[in-house]
C-alpha cells in the first residue's frame, strides 16, 4: 500500500532506485540532473548515450545533495556514485542485491502500468522509514516491501508497527525460492521467517505470495495446510506480472481431485512421523507423548486419524499436531471436564503446563477449533482413544469442507 510524502511532481516516469553495495557508499540509479529534475538511468540506454550524458551534465544525490559521478563499466550496471564518500547510505534500511534492485524496478513498473503513482525508497518522515515502493491511487495509499534477504522478525514487526501507526496498509512480497519450478498440490517447507509473511485473505485462505524477477512471475503458495514444524501442504500457482492485478489475484479453491491430494500427502507425512516417533525420542521413559500412548493402550502409528488432524494455525505449536492433540485429550480426561465446558482459562492452563507455542492467543484459538472437531465426532473423554474410531470418510468430508474448500 502506498504513501507519498513528496510533491507529485517529483514522481517521474522513470523509476527512482538506490542500491547499496559494499563499503564504498551508495550506488544510485537516480540523480538530480544539472540541479534540476530527477533523472533515472534506464536499462535501454546505449554506451554512447551514457558517455554523452557524462560529458555534458552534472549530477547530485537526491538524498544528501552531494556531487555524483556517472560510472560506465563493462561489468557493473551503469550507476551514479558519490565523488566523496558520505554516510548517505545510513538513511537506507539495508544493503541491496541486484535481484532486489531489478525486482523493485519491475514491481514499480507494474504498479505504474495499472494506474498507481509510484515512488521508490521514498522517505516517510513521520516514522523515519523507507518502504521499497510507495504507491498511491486516488485516496488509496500502500507500502510495498519486496524482501530478498532474511532479516530478524523483530525488524519486520518494527516496520509494520510504523506503518500501522500512520494507518498505511502494508504488502510484503518475498523473493521466490531459487530454481523453484513446482506447481499444483505438493509438500513444501517454509522457514519460520517465510511463515511470518503468510497472509490471510477475506476467505480465511492462508497464502504466501513471492516474486521472481528473473522470469517476471509471481508464485502463490495458497491454501496452506500445516503438517509440522516447517512442513506444509500447499497449492502452488504461477502468474506472470503482465497478468497480475492489485489487490493481488486470488487462487481458485482446490478442486475435488486436489483436495484428495491434500489429504493423501498430509496423511503420508503424519504416518511417517508416527512410525518413526519411538526411534526419534530423546526422553525414553520420560517421553510424555509415548506415555500418553501407553495409557491409551495404543501404538503411535495406530492412533485414530482425528489425532494429528490438520487445524488452521497449528504452526503456532512447536510440537507435531499428534503430540499436542493427544496431550490435550489426556489432560482434559484427567481434569474430568466435558468438552462443552472447555473454556479459555482451562485451555491456557493446559498450554502453560504442556506446550511451547509462538503465540498464546492464537494457540488458544487453534485448540478451541480442535475441541469443536472432537464435539463433531462425539468424542467421549471418559473412554480410551483406542475404543473410539471414526471413519476416514467422515474426517475427509470435514477436512474438505472446513479446512480446504472454505479457507
Amino acid at each position: 500500500m502506498f504513501i507519498s510524502m513528496y510533491d507529485a511532481s517529483l514522481i517521474c516516469q522513470s523509476i527512482e532506485i538506490f542500491v547499496k553495495l559494499g563499503k564504498g557508499g551508495v550506488y544510485i540509479l537516480t540523480a538530480k540532473k544539472d540541479n534540476d529534475k530527477i533523472f533515472t538511468l534506464e536499462r535501454q540506454m546505449t554506451r554512447e548515450q551514457l558517455e554523452h550524458l557524462r560529458s555534458t551534465s552534472q549530477f547530485t544525490c537526491p538524498q544528501c545533495g552531494n556531487p555524483l559521478r556517472l560510472k560506465i563499466g563493462k561489468v557493473v550496471t551503469p550507476h551514479f556514485a558519490h565523488i566523496v564518500l558520505t554516510d548517505c547510505f545510513t538513511s537506507f534500511s539495508e544493503r541491496e542485491t541486484p535481484t532486489h534492485l531489478i525486482g523493485k524496478q519491475q514491481l514499480a513498473e507494474f504498479f505504474t502500468r495499472i494506474g498507481y503513482k509510484v515512488e521508490v525508497e521514498a522517505f516517510v518522515p513521520k516514522i523515519s522509514q523507507r518502504p521499497d515502493l510507495l504507491i498511491r491511487k486516488n485516496k488509496s495509499l500502500y507500502a510495498i516491501e519486496f524482501q530478498c534477504s532474511v532479516i530478524p522478525t523483530e525488524a519486520i514487526e518494527k516496520r509494520n508497527s510504523g506503518y500501522r501507526r500512520i494507518k498505511i496498509p502494508t504488502v510484503w512480497i518475498l523473493r521466490s525460492p531459487l530454481n523453484f519450478n513446482t506447481s499444483g498440490v505438493t509438500w513444501i517447507k517454509l522457514s519460520k521467517f517465510e511463515q511470518s509473511f503468510i497472509m490471510i485473505d477475506s476467505l480465511s485462505n492462508p497464502t504466501l505470495i513471492t516474486y521472481n524477477p528473473s522470469n517476471s512471475q509471481f508464485i502463490y503458495f495458497s491454501h496452506l495446510v500445516h503438517i509440522s514444524g516447517t512442513s506444509f501442504v500447499s497449492k502452488i500457482c504461477t502468474l506472470s506480472i503482465e497478468d497480475q492485478t492489485f489487490a493481488f489475484a486470488r487462487v481458485k479453491p482446490p478442486t475435488e481431485i486436489e483436495q484428495k491430494q491434500y489429504w493423501r500427502i498430509y496423511q503420508h507425512k503424519r504416518l511417517k512421523f508416527l512410525t518413526n516417533r519411538i526411534f526419534t525420542s530423546k526422553f525414553g521413559a520420560r517421553d510424555k507423548f509415548l506415555n500418553d500412548c501407553y495409557l491409551q493402550r495404543i501404538l503411535p502409528e495406530n492412533l485414530p486419524l482425528y489425532i494429528g488432524f490438520p487445524i488452521s494455525g497449528s504452526q503456532v505449536f512447536h510440537h507435531h499436531s499428534t503430540e499436542w492433540q493427544l496431550g490435550l485429550i489426556s489432560w482434559l480426561a484427567n481434569q474430568q471436564v466435558d468438552l462443552a465446558n472447555v473454556n479459555e482459562s482451562l485451555i491456557e492452563a493446559f498450554l502453560i503446563e504442556h506446550c511451547r507455542v509462538l503465540d498464546l492467543i492464537l494457540a488458544i484459538d487453534v485448540i478451541q477449533k480442535y475441541c469443536q472437531l472432537l464435539q463433531c465426532i462425539n468424542y467421549n473423554l471418559t473412554e480410551l482413544v483406542s475404543q473410539q474410531l471414526v471413519s476416514e470418510s467422515y474426517l475427509i468430508e470435514h477436512f474438505h469442507r472446513f479446512i480446504v474448500a472454505k479457507r
